[in-house]
């Protein structure tokens, strides 16, 4: 394939010459200035031309390929788009983002994501949306039984795209590759960028490609402030309630294991935190109602599994804690992407146990300039029982839904040593 680097970058939004609706949707959502993918991107996109971006999690990816579509869908009637995502989540992040752009237009729009009746979204895909945000598996299903259902598509985005293939939708993607017909525009976003990402790229687009590269593409936010703290695995469940007694805000969990995703859940709730849990075991109903609650402040605290590393953009996630290590470096980037977004700062926590040391490697180089704290026994208050322990009072907790009964008041505390430690392993 034959790369080319784009030029041209977009000094403000007002440059696109995007309907007074939509450039009143932006002023609505904060959003002021381009981000430097926007700068990239758009320019690019907006003259016709295929492009893979490879950028930062909370880049702001999402307004990079959505104003052109819009743009192009203005200019012509008969255009569709087609945007692809790899989990549900992320296509709801999507759609909803597209909801406020358009609220003041008259374009049609419809998702198609599992977990919810098919039924309903055939009939709503029947009607010819203009904008179709879908997931690769259900739109493969719907293309079974509507071989037009992608007719007009002349524009495709493709976003995630390792994520997609990560899960396995290598074979989807090529049957919707399949069913589609004549001229059209590909974009693609990907935090990373291979041969495996490359086979699909080949796949959609043409030969005359922009490859638009962030300097510090596979790297975490200069926004973020990241903390490793080195424990025993027995001292993790107290050690992540004191972190989150220590914090105000919304605050991720990630959890390497639906079964570890339960047992985190439960122990925070036996001390009064308000928590909502998002796993694969869970029903589309259950999840969406969690992110709702999460998104409205009704929950502070979400524990989730690696299907909510990456789509989500909730503005007050200030926290994020890796209660356990994911297998791939790649998770870990994007799961401390779900806070510091979109130019704000936000806080990384992740714990260490010796038995994490061959994953550990895997993470390391994400972890530069991060404060290093080494929990001792005495440090975790293990001398303390947990039955004892009460989470701290925080004016800002009254916002949060909290039934649950005290526990009795806790005894004075040792604080937290700040050891650097030489290298990982046995701590003598």
């Amino acid at each position: 394939m034959k790369f080319r680097t784009a030029t041209t970058r977009l000094q403000a939004f007002s440059d696109i010459g995007l309907t007074a609706s939509i450039n009143e949707a932006l002023t609505q959502m904060n959003v002021t200035e381009p981000t430097p993918v926007q700068s990239d991107v758009i320019p690019e996109a907006l003259a016709g031309g295929d492009l893979i971006a490879v950028a930062q999690t909370g880049s702001g990816k999402t307004l990079a390929f959505a104003l052109p579509i819009l743009s192009a869908l203005e200019r012509n009637a008969a255009v569709r788009a087609l945007v692809l995502a790899p989990s549900r989540e992320m296509a709801q992040q999507i759609f909803k983002v597209f909801e406020v752009l358009i609220a003041g237009t008259d374009l049609s729009m419809a998702i198609a994501i599992g977990g919810v009746p098919s039924a309903k979204q055939t009939t709503k895909l029947n009607k010819r949306p203009r904008i179709l945000i879908a997931t690769p598996g259900r739109l493969n299903d719907h293309l079974l039984t509507n071989k037009l259902l992608l007719q007009d598509v002349e524009l495709v985005v493709i976003d995630e795209a390792d994520r997609m293939l990560d899960m396995g939708f290598a074979p989807q993607l090529r049957s919707i590759q399949a069913t589609m017909r004549g001229p059209r525009q590909t974009l693609m976003f990907s935090a990373s960028f291979d041969e495996s990402v490359e086979s699909i790229a080949k796949l959609f687009m043409r030969d005359d490609i922009a490859m638009i590269r962030s300097g510090r593409a596979e790297a975490p936010v200069s926004s973020l402030k990241q903390k490793v703290v080195y424990l025993g695995r027995e001292q993790k469940h107290d050690r992540l309630l004191d972190e989150i007694n220590e914090t105000q805000g919304g605050v991720i969990v990630f959890c390497g294991s639906q079964v570890s995703c339960e047992d985190v859940a439960e122990y925070l709730k036996e001390y009064g935190v308000s928590v909502g849990l998002i796993h694969g075991g869970l029903t589309q109903g259950n999840r969406n109602r969690v992110v709702r609650e999460f998104r409205d402040e009704d929950l502070r605290v979400v524990v989730a599994t690696d299907l909510l590393a990456r789509g989500l953009d909730v503005p007050h996630v200030d926290h994020v804690i890796n209660f356990d290590l994911p297998f791939q470096g790649e998770d870990f980037l994007h799961r401390i992407g779900r806070t510091a977004r979109a130019g704000r700062s936000g806080t990384a926590i992740t714990f260490v146990t010796e038995s994490d040391d061959r994953v550990f490697k895997k993470i390391r180089s994400y972890l530069d300039g991060a404060e290093e704290v080494v929990v001792t026994e005495g440090d975790n208050l293990l001398a303390e029982p947990r039955a004892t322990k009460k989470p701290i009072k925080r004016e800002r907790n009254d916002k949060y839904k909290d039934k649950a009964k005290p526990a009795p008041k806790a005894g004075p505390r040792p604080k937290s040593s700040t050891i650097k430690p030489k290298k990982f392993g046995r701590r003598k």
